[in-house]
C-alpha cells in the first residue's frame, strides 16, 4: 500500500459501516487519523470536502471517497492509485 496521509471520518450513526472501515484499514496495516463527525471541527470539514455528512468516508492520495467500498479503496491505497471516477 502506498504512504499517504489518511483520514477516515466516521460518526456513531454508522457503526456498523465505520467499524468495517476501521478493520479494513487496520487489517492493511495502514494509519490514519480517524475525525468523528460529532465534532463541530470535523462536521464542517467533512461538510467542506463532499457536501454531506455520509460516512464513512476516506481521505488519501488527494481524494475522496465516502462510503466504505472496498475495491475503490484498494486501488486509492495501492502503491500505482488509479484515477478514481
Amino acid at each position: 500500500m502506498g504512504d499517504y496521509q489518511v483520514t477516515l471520518f466516521v460518526s456513531p450513526w454508522n457503526k456498523t459501516g465505520c467499524d468495517e472501515a476501521r478493520d479494513y484499514l487496520e487489517s492493511k496495516g495502514i494509519q490514519y487519523a480517524e475525525k468523528n463527525t460529532q465534532d463541530h471541527g470535523a462536521r464542517g470539514e467533512l461538510i467542506k470536502k463532499t457536501g454531506g455528512l455520509d460516512t464513512p468516508t476516506l481521505i488519501a492520495n488527494g481524494h475522496t471517497v465516502v462510503g466504505f467500498l472496498p475495491n475503490k479503496w484498494n486501488h486509492l491505497l495501492s502503491e500505482e492509485p488509479l484515477e478514481l471516477t
